[in-house]
């Protein structure tokens, strides 16, 4: 059995030709004027020592019909005229004060319409319609007490009523009142029999409580009713996944699949339990068929190739994963060669395979198939930064400008590409024009401190140590823009002392970098303290990632501590490693 859950409350005139026929039914109107509360407002009152007068009772009919009328016709002025009238007449009809609990309602002035609707109430307190209009009154105020008790007195009444249990049930769940609106809804369901309505009522509240035991009891009584709802069997094969009764859920998937072997979200779920299972076969099975079958829509081809990047993005180093990712991508560049997320896609598998070739020529595609793909564009850029190539990140840049032009990231990337070529006036422009736009802290602090380096190989050291000081100031953690400080200031042999903290503070944040423990040990040399200088810059060689400049230093610290040998030893193994260090020559005797 199904219940209409909407139902129409009972016309006002039918309501009140009821109240003025059936006086039998009703009660005799109070002798005296009933107590109205603060800010009601004030109404004539008849003579009621008696039974109102033939003509009164005309009257009142009268001014009540055409009252409803205009309240019909959304007049509620005139609407107001003409009830009041009629209850000036007859105050003490029961449909009058609902008519009139009605208009005060609908214009805001809850403390009227709750007053009137209490009189209609006391008045035929069996009569729901009454009882509901008093509710909608209360429900304004937000009395929510007051509200189930007028519900639970209309139940007195009428214990069976759809209407009133369903209402009930739904201010309760407002509430927050979970549990007692599900019993609610329990009572219903005890009436009426099973409804797939009600149960997902049911299942509604329960979701809020967390209850995913209940959920799933409840799901079980839909499906008992329609044993074929793929919506049903996959919400719940979703709550098993939850629960991690990964074979129920599994079979509740293949259910899915019978009725609609394409059906992308079963397909997708069912493979992330092969996955979960580690069974990759049957996972890239599922899914190569799905994206290669020309049937299935390619919006749901790329939520499934997403998918599984995102999987192997957590999990890059399972080769099987691995290989059902590239199998996927490719199926998916074969059927759309001319999409931009496709390429996207494609670009995204093979930065992540470590495959810079690749991910180059597809991050050209999308920027080409979608050139307003920001994305893409600081990705390409990035990537030709990385690979070393950079005249091909600088062009990249150049024509990310046409479509998103003072891109923070794009000026950085283009103007580090300047930087490591040693064109240091263009990195200098491009670098501070990305570090006068929008960024977080930590990424304008890299661009700042790249620019101080920038203004150091121009031997501009005002703006140099400017950027510096802001690049610390924005991120006390950048260890490499307070190693390069300090590392400058040493060269320029001032505020050393100032220099040896910003050191150990980079030394503290990555403690193994080979160039970091140089700068300390630098430092020290330019201290006069040529033991500590030794055993920094000696820890910089045992790292195997000294540079040649690292190994001059250590020939320097020798020297200053009187070994002439060893010295001449690390000037020839720092000149061997980088002969363009000419000046070495004379020390090194070389013609």
């Amino acid at each position: 059995m199904r219940i209409t859950l909407s139902v129409p409350l009972l016309p006002l005139f039918a309501a009140f030709v009821f109240a003025l026929t059936a006086c039998s039914a009703s009660r005799t109107a109070s002798t005296e004027a009933p107590d109205r509360p603060d800010g009601a407002p004030e109404r004539a009152v008849s003579d009621l020592s008696g039974t109102p007068a033939a003509g009164d009772e005309i009257q009142a009919r009268v001014h009540f019909i055409r009252g409803v009328t205009a309240l019909e016709l959304n007049d509620p002025e005139r609407a107001e005229s003409h009830l009041t009238r009629a209850h000036t007449l007859l105050p003490g009809k029961a449909g009058i004060n609902y008519a009139l609990a009605r208009l005060y309602h609908q214009k805001g002035d809850h403390t009227s319409s709750i007053y009137y609707g209490r009189q209609a109430v006391d008045m035929e307190p069996d009569n729901k319609w009454y009882r509901l209009q008093l509710v909608d009154g209360l429900r304004a105020t937000g009395d929510y007490r007051e509200v189930i008790n007028q519900l639970d007195s209309a139940l007195e009444y009428h214990p069976s009523d759809i209407q009133l249990l369903y209402t009930k049930a739904r201010i309760q769940s407002s509430q927050g009142d979970f549990d007692a609106s599900n019993q609610t809804y329990q009572q219903i369901l005890d009436l009426v029999g099973p409804d797939r309505a009600i149960h997902y009522q049911r299942i509604s509240n329960y979701t809020r409580l967390d209850d995913t035991d209940a959920i799933i009891r409840e799901l079980l009584k839909v499906l008992e009713m329609d044993q074929g709802n793929v919506n049903t069997l996959l919400m719940l094969s979703q709550f098993y996944l939850e629960e991690e009764r990964i074979d129920e859920a599994a079979g509740l998937l293949e259910q899915v699949l019978q009725r609609n072997p394409q059906h992308p979200e079963a397909l997708v779920n069912l493979a992330d339990i092969h996955i979960m299972r580690e069974e990759w076969d049957k996972a890239g099975a599922l899914l190569l068929g799905l994206v290669g079958d020309p049937v299935v829509a390619l919006s749901n081809k790329l939520e499934i190739v997403q998918y599984v990047l995102s999987r192997f993005s957590h999990d890059p180093d399972n080769p099987l994963l691995q290989e059902t990712a590239r199998q996927l991508v490719d199926t998916l560049i074969s059927d759309a060669p001319d999409n931009g997320m496709a390429h996207a896609m494609a670009a995204e598998f093979y930065l992540i395979a470590d495959d810079g070739e690749q991910s180059l020529y597809h991050l050209v595609r999308t920027t080409e198939l979608m050139p307003e793909n920001d994305a893409a564009w600081r990705q390409l850029v990035q990537t030709y930064y990385i690979e070393g190539m950079y005249e091909e990140a600088i062009e990249a840049g150049l024509r990310a400008e046409e479509f998103i032009p003072q891109d923070a990231f794009i000026l950085f990337f283009v103007g580090g590409a300047f930087f490591l070529q040693e064109k240091y006036e263009e990195a200098a422009s491009w670098l501070s024009n990305a570090a006068e736009m929008p960024s977080r802290s930590p990424f304008r602090s890299i661009i700042l401190g790249t620019l101080g380096d920038t203004y150091a190989s121009l031997d501009d050291w005002d703006n140099a140590d400017m950027a510096y000081q802001e690049a610390i100031s924005l991120d006390p953690d950048n260890d490499v823009a307070l190693n390069n400080f300090a590392y400058y200031l040493s060269e320029r042999e001032i505020r050393l002392e100032e220099a040896r903290d910003m050191a150990r503070r980079a030394l503290e944040l990555n403690p193994e970098n080979a160039a970091f423990l140089d700068t300390m040990g630098w430092i020290y040399f330019k201290m006069g303290e040529y033991e500590k200088a030794h055993e920094y810059i000696r820890a910089s060689i045992e790292t195997g990632d000294a540079s040649a400049e690292v190994m001059e230093h250590m020939g320097d610290v020798y020297d200053k501590m009187g070994d002439p040998d060893r010295a001449h030893y690390w000037w020839q193994k720092a000149y061997d490693k980088d002969e363009n260090r000419t000046h070495l020559k004379e020390r090194l005797h070389i013609n």
